[in-house]
């Protein structure tokens, strides 16, 4: 069966690493095809690189979300092929599934929630909806819009999930797990979510950065905030971002100022925050980390 299968277009190798708003948000918004190319195939997959730190030969394509590990050692990676864990040095499977994870987060406990494509050989409709995982990933559950959802961004709190449906272009929130959900009034199309524990929304958008201090009753673009493209809500209350050219910026507790830090150099793809400050973010070269708030980047494995 030829499934429609929506996924960010692969022209790593054509467009230059630093994209406009626009460009940014066509790349991760737009790209159809009919699925009748092999989602595993080794094409797709790319050949791993060199591997730093003693890691394992694993490849790694499409890294769509980034999570820290319950223990806080490392690194969830929802990729296109499933999800892989980074830790202690090492690239690691996690669980069996292969899905095309488009939408990533992680909720709380071992609650992880993600959004996509089924893998090659999966069954089920082409859009996932809301899967759920109770044990930090090792087995999934569908929750709920099952073929009629595909979130292509996604983040938890301890209170609710909020995702972006680029089928539909709309903002979806529920507070019961993914079991039900409401339609929030932004209908600008959004590049990246965040969501602090106290319930503060956050979407970049081609209008500017959004934030909605009501539960997502109402959104506000913030003036004069940077042109971000990745987010993240830091354990102090600040929000962390990525703007189209690299550049990682801090925000204080209410996003009334902000200061600019270090670069990231290579195309990215997502970025997290840890509890301990770390800063994480996917490339289309490797996984990079930053350990001093966002002034340097290095390294921390390639693919």
């Amino acid at each position: 069966m030829i499934r429609t299968r929506c996924r960010i277009t692969s022209m790593s190798h054509r467009r230059p690493k630093v994209l406009s708003t626009t460009a940014a948000l066509f790349f991760l918004l737009s790209g159809c095809s009919d699925g009748s190319e092999s989602s595993g195939s080794d094409a797709d997959r790319g050949t791993p690189g060199a591997q730093t730190n003693d890691a394992v030969a694993l490849a790694v394509s499409h890294v769509h979300g980034l999570s820290p590990t319950q223990a806080g050692d490392g690194v969830l990676i929802a990729t296109h092929q499933g999800l892989i864990t980074y830790a202690d040095g090492r690239l690691r499977r996690v669980g069996q599934l292969r899905s095309d994870m488009m939408g990533f987060a992680a909720g709380s406990g071992q609650r992880l929630y993600a959004s996509g494509h089924p893998g090659e050989g999966e069954d089920g409709p082409a859009a996932l909806g809301l899967i759920s995982s109770a044990d930090a990933g090792q087995t999934w559950q569908s929750v709920s819009l099952t073929g009629q959802v595909d979130f292509h961004a996604l983040d938890a709190w301890s209170d609710g999930v909020v995702g972006y449906d680029g089928a539909s272009t709309s903002l979806l929130l529920s507070e019961d797990e993914g079991a039900t959900w409401a339609r929030l009034p932004l209908v600008d199309p959004v590049a990246d979510l965040a969501a602090s524990e106290d319930g503060r929304l956050v979407a970049t958008t081609q209008a500017g950065l959004q934030v909605s201090d009501d539960g997502g009753r109402s959104f506000r673009v913030v003036d004069g905030a940077p042109t971000l493209y990745l987010v993240d809500f830091a354990e102090d209350g600040s929000l962390v971002g990525l703007d189209i050219d690299g550049r990682a910026h801090v925000s204080d507790d209410d996003l009334s100022s902000w200061e600019a830090r270090g670069v990231v150099t290579q195309e990215m793809t997502a970025m997290t925050t840890t509890p301990s400050g770390d800063v994480w973010v996917s490339t289309t070269t490797g996984l990079v980390r930053s350990r001093d708030d966002g002034a340097t980047f290095s390294t921390a494995v390639a693919w």
